[in-house]
């Protein structure tokens, strides 16, 4: 069996991470509205042991191979998704309770050893929970932007989100 750890390379660790605002609630996450997180640096040996276990297609795990596809190794998918992950943490807390599913995934373009990274979150809609009027329902736009400024993954995610305690 292979194990496999994202490392936190160039991130701050939970001794030196900045203290968060209160987490984002329902009432918060206007649509239109967005956030980033801070950049990221795909770290090429972090991308090949990633691809290694989890998707050892030769232009992920083989630079010659990458080359002669792409011009250079480029990431699978589920990392670009892995990527996005992480950096969903470093953007203020949400009061998500749940995703309820992933649409429209699409991988746009190569991401490349190197690359720098931003992760872009949009509010695209909102509505009150019928049934349990104490959360809502967001749909939630992530996009995986390069330093080109070149888009190479996005997908939306619809979660459910805690309301803030409602005064009676």
């Amino acid at each position: 069996m292979t194990a496999f750890l994202m490392t936190s390379a160039g991130q701050d660790d939970a001794n030196t991470r900045r203290a968060q605002p209160a987490a984002l609630y329902f009432e918060d996450m206007e649509p239109g509205r967005c956030l980033s997180s801070p950049a990221h640096r795909i770290d090429r040996i972090e991308l090949v042991a990633f691809a290694k276990v989890w998707d050892p297609l030769p232009f992920h795990v083989d630079e010659q191979a990458g080359i002669q596809a792409f011009g250079s190794l480029t990431a699978p998918g589920l990392y670009m998704l892995a990527v996005k992950q992480r950096l969903i943490h470093q953007l203020p807390t949400m009061a998500v309770i749940a995703s309820l599913g992933y649409d429209e995934v699409r991988f746009i373009a190569p991401l490349r050893p190197d690359d720098t990274v931003v992760l872009r979150l949009e509010w695209v809609n909102r509505r009150i929970s019928e049934s349990k009027p104490d959360r809502g329902i967001v749909t939630v736009r992530f996009s995986l932007i390069n330093q080109h400024g070149e888009t190479v993954m996005s997908h939306l995610d619809t979660i459910l989100v805690r309301r803030r305690e409602l005064k009676v």
